[in-house]
């Protein structure tokens, strides 16, 4: 069974640098590569850095879906640099390619391997009582969605949810949501699976990974003057944060009031409407923050908040002159703001409570805050900091504030999973 390869390392420890050395070094004949990026300027990136072989992106080409042009080139063998959102696509076609022509993935950034399926209150009820759906319990104890075979050829507003029945990707939480989740066996169809990223210790997949009893072995990224090599976690380079420190610049000052309870500034928060004084303040600080206390620019700002439905929260919550800095609270594995220094993260961030129960109902535990901690990490490493040059920051939130300083002076969110193996080499041998 495929153990997975977590290889978490902070920003800039080399760990896309590593990835493209092992595609560039491996053989043509042992290993065929499917790598899988959050943006189509990574994927470009690895077309043009990896000499050895040549990178395929699918397409959507003559009436067909780039999900067909995937399968296409998988049964042909070839090496593929795709994005997450054609990666999610997966289905029972895409793994048995997968499985046998003998893949090794690399995925860059965690990847949304659960999310919730927006339903109204009695469409659950409904589609129960027609006997269009029906529950069934698997032998590790987990409750999924499956669609009447009788059924399979009605076409109605329900055919996304028929769809994901379908292809067994539908579990159910608490009695009343429905979750998509992406199909856990496509991790043990590659032959080796590698992970790039940071902090996996708070993500959903790892507790997704937790919840389906897949294995991860945690490793690290070091650089000699041989190149890059991975190496067990146990035996990492500690992060020394002292550097670090220096260059994190966190305001502390009067326009941090408006954070201070410990669920300001989250969603439900924003969506109240009694606080809509509170949302004009929070404008008026960042404003402040932004021209008078840093003298920022629009092209040295980044910000970010909750959207809201039609960027309603977004347009109260803009800082006047700053609009076009604005880069959304998830924004990952992106050089494009490597030049930004000034910062405002305006947003306190809390797991979706019905996805947070789905881990609990089955006996995973999840870590609000470590996984707050690894989303803000992510949107403040698309800034300079990635390159060691410093940066201001303004977080209203106290407990965003105090849990990035909470990173900056400890090792506490860097300490691996209890359950992550940390004392074993990769799992490809060449390596």
């Amino acid at each position: 069974m495929t153990t997975i390869n977590v290889i978490d390392a902070p920003c800039g420890y080399g760990k896309t640098s590593w990835a493209i050395q092992y595609m560039n070094d491996m053989s043509v004949e042992s290993h065929r590569f499917i790598y899988v990026t959050p943006f189509l300027e990574e994927v470009t990136r690895i077309q043009q850095s990896v000499h050895s072989r040549k990178f395929h992106d699918p397409e959507s080409i003559k009436g067909e879906t780039k999900l067909d042009d995937l399968h296409r080139l998988l049964g042909q063998g070839k090496d593929i640099a795709t994005t997450h959102a054609l990666f999610q696509k997966a289905n029972a076609e895409t793994k048995e390619l997968i499985r046998s022509n003998n893949y090794t993935l690399i995925l860059d950034e965690v990847i949304n391997v659960i999310e919730q399926v927006p339903l109204k209150k009695n469409d659950l009820d409904l589609l129960i009582e027609a006997r269009v759906i029906d529950y069934e319990i698997n032998d590790k104890g987990l409750t999924y969605i499956k669609w009447n075979e009788n059924k399979a050829d009605y076409d109605t507003e329900y055919n996304h949810i028929k769809q994901m029945a379908l292809a067994n990707n539908l579990m159910y939480c608490d009695n009343s949501a429905l979750i998509w989740n992406l199909p856990c066996d496509i991790f043990l169809m590659f032959k080796d699976v590698f992970i790039l990223t940071y902090l996996f210790k708070g993500q959903f997949q790892r507790y997704y990974y937790d919840l389906h009893g897949i294995l991860y072995r945690y490793l690290s990224v070091v650089k000699d003057q041989h190149g890059y090599s991975l190496v067990p976690y146990q035996n990492r380079q500690i992060h020394d944060k002292t550097f670090l420190n220096k260059l994190v610049s966190i305001y502390e000052g009067q326009l941090n009031a408006i954070g201070d309870k410990r669920n300001a500034l989250s969603t439900s928060w924003f969506e109240k409407p009694s606080n809509k004084d509170f949302v004009a303040t929070l404008q008026r600080n960042a404003y402040n923050f932004f021209t008078n206390l840093c003298k920022a620019k629009n092209d040295t700002a980044i910000w970010t908040t909750v959207i809201g439905n039609k960027n309603s929260i977004m347009k109260k919550v803009k800082p006047k002159g700053f609009a076009k800095c604005f880069i959304a609270m998830t924004t990952r594995a992106t050089n494009l703001y490597r030049e930004k220094y000034h910062l405002s993260y305006l947003i306190n961030r809390f797991m979706n409570p019905i996805e947070k129960k789905f881990f609990e109902q089955y006996g995973v535990t999840v870590d609000q805050d470590a996984w707050a901690l690894s989303e803000l990490i992510q949107w403040v490493w698309r800034s300079r900091i990635r390159d060691g040059k410093p940066i201001e920051i303004y977080i209203p939130s106290s407990r965003m504030r105090g849990l990035l300083k909470k990173y900056l002076s400890s090792d506490f969110f860097e300490e691996p999973p209890e359950n992550a193996i940390v004392d074993e080499p990769p799992s490809d041998w060449h390596l």
